[in-house]
C-alpha cells in the first residue's frame, strides 16, 4: 500500500489544469466554423536568452517558468540555479530577484513564480514555507500564504496581489479522492474564486489517466484586469473560455478542426520523453509508465496580447501555428512562428499584452529563451 508522504510528494510534482467548471455560465456556446486558407501571417523571432557558455547571466541550469512582468521586462525561474533573473524586453540582463542560500526567502525548492499586478514576484517553494514574496528590487518580504504540501502549481500573475494557480490533492476520508482545482489566490492558502474543480478516484496504477486529467486537462493564463483565458487540452474538442476574476464565464466559444492521428515515431518519442522526465523529477509511489493519446491535441497554448485578441496554438500541428480570435470569438487571422520548424514540438509560449516568448520544455543542446515580435 502507497504511503501517504509518497502521496504528498507526488502531489507537488503532479499538479495540472481543470476539467469541470464551476461558477456562473455563459447560457451558449458560440461555435466558429471559419473558412479555412492556406494563408498564414508570419510571426518573426528577434532575439534570444540564453548561451551554452558563456557569462553567467545568461546560462541558465533548468528553466521552470517564464513571465513578462507589467513593466515589460522577462522574468525567469530558474530552478537548476534556485534564483530568479530578470532581463529587459530585448535580452539584456537586468537584476536577480532572488538565489539559494540557506536564509529566510532564499529559494531551496521552487516550483512556480508569478509576477503580481503590482510588480511584486511571488514563488511558490514548499521548503521555505509556501508563497515567498519579493519586492521590485528583489528583497523578501515574507511568506503571504503557508503550503508545506501539495502546493498551488503553474502560477499565472493576475491583477493587483493576486495570481491564478491549479493545486492538487488527495482525500483520505474513504477511498483516496485526487481534487483537481484552479482558482485565484491573494496572499492566502485559500482561493477567493475558484474556477475550475475536477474530482476522480485516485488510482497509482493509472499514471495516463491521472496526467490527462491533471497536468494534461487544459492550458491557461491570466491578464492584468484579472481575466482568465483557458483552452482544454482535449484531442476531441477546440475550445476556448474567459473567465473573470470573480469565476464567472464571459466568452465560450469552439472551432471545427479535424482530428490528425500521431505517427508511430510521435508516440514513441512522447512516450520516452515523458517517462525519463517524470523519473527525473522524482515521481514516487507510482509505476512510471505513460501511453500517449493515439491522437494529437486540438490546442496547445493559449495567450491574450494588447490589441484585444486571443491567441489560441494548435495542437494539431508540429510547428508553432497560432488562430487569433477577437474578444467576441471570431477568427481575425492564423499566424506562424517563422523558422521555429517541429524542433519547436516542445516549446511552452507565453502571450501577453508586451509580446510573445518561448522556451523549450526538452532542450537539445541548453536552454533558451525565444522573444517574438507579435504581426499587428
Amino acid at each position: 500500500m502507497m504511503k501517504r508522504t509518497k502521496l504528498a510528494a507526488f502531489c507537488i510534482v503532479l499538479a495540472g489544469v481543470m476539467l469541470s467548471a464551476c461558477g456562473e455560465r455563459a447560457s451558449d456556446i458560440s461555435q466558429v466554423t471559419p473558412s479555412e486558407t492556406e494563408e498564414r501571417v508570419p510571426i518573426a523571432t528577434v532575439d534570444s536568452i540564453g548561451l551554452e557558455i558563456g557569462g553567467s547571466d545568461y546560462v541558465f541550469a533548468n528553466i521552470m517558468a517564464v513571465e513578462f512582468g507589467p513593466d515589460g521586462n522577462i522574468y525567469v525561474l530558474d530552478r537548476g540555479a534556485y534564483s530568479v533573473p530578470v532581463y529587459s524586453s530585448t535580452g539584456e540582463f537586468g537584476i536577480e530577484k532572488c538565489r539559494r542560500r540557506h536564509g529566510p526567502g532564499e529559494l531551496l525548492m521552487p516550483l512556480a513564480m508569478a509576477v503580481l499586478g503590482d510588480g511584486r514576484v511571488a514563488v511558490c517553494d514548499p521548503m521555505q514555507g509556501g508563497i515567498n514574496n519579493f519586492s521590485f528590487d528583489g528583497q523578501w518580504e515574507g511568506v503571504s500564504a503557508e503550503f508545506n504540501n501539495n502546493p498551488p502549481m503553474k502560477m499565472s500573475g493576475a491583477d493587483s496581489n493576486a495570481f491564478v494557480a491549479l493545486k492538487l490533492t488527495i482525500e483520505f476520508e474513504g477511498p483516496p479522492v485526487t481534487v483537481f482545482t484552479i482558482g485565484r489566490y491573494e496572499e492566502d492558502s485559500e482561493p477567493t474564486a475558484i474556477y475550475y474543480r475536477d474530482e476522480f478516484p485516485f488510482d497509482p496504477e493509472d499514471l495516463t489517466e491521472l496526467l490527462n486529467r491533471t497536468l494534461f486537462s487544459a492550458e491557461y493564463t491570466a491578464d492584468r484586469d484579472g481575466n482568465v483565458y483557458l483552452t482544454p487540452m482535449s484531442t476531441e474538442d477546440y475550445i476556448v473560455q474567459v473567465f473573470d476574476r470573480d469565476g464567472n464565464l464571459t466568452l465560450e466559444f469552439q472551432r471545427e478542426m479535424d482530428r490528425v492521428e500521431k505517427s508511430a515515431e510521435e508516440i514513441a518519442e512522447e512516450k520516452l520523453w515523458m517517462e525519463a522526465w517524470l523519473t527525473s523529477i522524482g515521481a514516487q509511489g507510482v509505476l512510471i509508465e505513460y501511453e500517449p493519446n493515439p491522437y494529437r491535441l486540438m490546442t496547445s497554448d493559449i495567450g491574450y496580447d494588447s490589441q484585444n485578441r486571443i491567441w489560441v496554438r494548435r495542437g494539431t500541428e508540429l510547428v508553432p501555428v497560432f488562430d487569433v480570435f477577437d474578444m467576441d470569438g471570431e477568427l481575425l487571422f492564423t499566424a506562424e512562428v517563422e523558422g521555429a520548424g517541429e524542433d519547436a514540438l516542445f516549446w511552452d509560449f507565453v502571450i501577453d499584452e508586451h509580446g510573445m516568448i518561448a522556451y523549450s520544455l526538452n532542450p537539445e543542446f541548453f536552454h533558451k529563451i525565444w522573444i517574438m515580435e507579435l504581426p499587428e
